[in-house]
């Protein structure tokens, strides 16, 4: 029996086939992919089961899962359920939104794994999670030990809202180019580049967030500048959602660009910013904000999902 479980991202994915006491996993770049079916096929072959029915498939998919077919976010692929069924025999499909599987991924990670960037104690409550990578996910659980999936939104479509005059400038800047600025328009890989091009004009040498980093790492005035904005800025957003969710079981920011960066991530001047709610300030100091250092959170909730689902299954 050949099971699957897929994260599939905007730029990723990382597929998983579970056997007795492991499982193999890997990442290929949607690039070099014309279609989900092609990624597959191609991971099929590279094990050796070409033409296999996959009994169990989970897949986590970027952008509205409840329409068929889906219509994958920031990549020009569709999922159409029944044809995918017929074309791999598969008995029991599940769809999930990519970020509900990167959420449950997230708060299943040791504490020892997380970077504390509010160190407040867990209490009940909510939980959300948001994630930083080709765009930005949002979503939210009614405590950290309900059993069914996060609640998925497009929380990171929420108006931006500056909270420096260098984030207002900002703000001017990319409303020039895109009419309405999100957060995501900041927080997602474009964004960082935008934010980048912004501080650097003309003169900017970097054309991926990789490249980004590795000018800020080395002391790069304009890239430094780049990502502790982005700091700032998912900070405020945190501390945005501290208020609207209460999330006494914590925050927890995920996502490959967020894991990328975590080294600029400073826990002060982080805390400083997410409490800058003027009155409510001591409302969001006790709301804890971790932040997980994997970045296939997505993928290790498609795999739990898909090892309920096979434990159901043996009962």
């Amino acid at each position: 029996m050949t099971s699957l479980a897929a994260d599939i991202g905007g730029t990723f994915s990382r597929l998983s086939w579970p056997f007795p006491g492991g499982s193999e996993e890997q990442r290929f770049s949607n690039a070099d992919f014309e279609s989900l079916e092609a990624v597959i096929d191609h991971g099929m072959a590279l094990r050796g089961i070409a033409g296999e029915a996959i009994d169990e498939m989970v897949l986590a998919l970027p952008g509205p899962i409840h329409v068929d077919p889906v219509v994958l976010t920031n990549i020009n692929w569709q999922v159409q359920r029944a044809a995918l069924q017929h074309r791999y025999g598969v008995r029991l499909l599940t769809i999930v939104n990519d970020f509900q599987a990167a959420a449950l991924g997230a708060i299943a990670e040791p504490y020892d794994r997380l970077k504390v960037l509010n160190a407040a104690t867990p209490d009940d409550g909510p939980v959300v999670v948001a994630g930083a990578g080709t765009g930005l996910g949002m979503a939210w659980l009614p405590s950290a030990d309900v059993g069914g999936l996060p609640r998925a939104t497009e929380g990171g479509h929420l108006d931006f809202a500056p909270n420096s005059g260098r984030e207002l400038a900002l703000l001017r800047w990319l409303s020039e180019r895109y009419g309405h600025v999100s957060y995501e328009r900041i927080l997602s890989g474009d964004g960082l580049l935008d934010t980048y091009r912004f501080f650097a004009g003309g003169s900017g040498q970097a054309a991926t967030p990789a490249q980004i980093k590795a000018l800020a790492d080395s002391g790069d005035g304009s890239a430094g500048d780049a990502i502790r904005l982005f700091v700032d800025v998912f900070a405020g957003y945190a501390g945005n959602l501290a208020l609207a969710f209460n999330p006494g079981a914590g925050i927890y920011l995920c996502g490959g660009l967020t894991a990328h960066l975590a080294d600029w991530f400073d826990p002060t001047a982080f805390a400083i910013a997410f409490c800058n709610k003027g009155r409510m300030a001591d409302v969001v100091r006790q709301i804890p904000v971790f932040l997980v250092t994997r970045q296939d959170t997505g993928l290790a909730g498609a795999k739990a999902i898909l090892k309920k689902e096979l434990q159901g299954r043996a009962t």
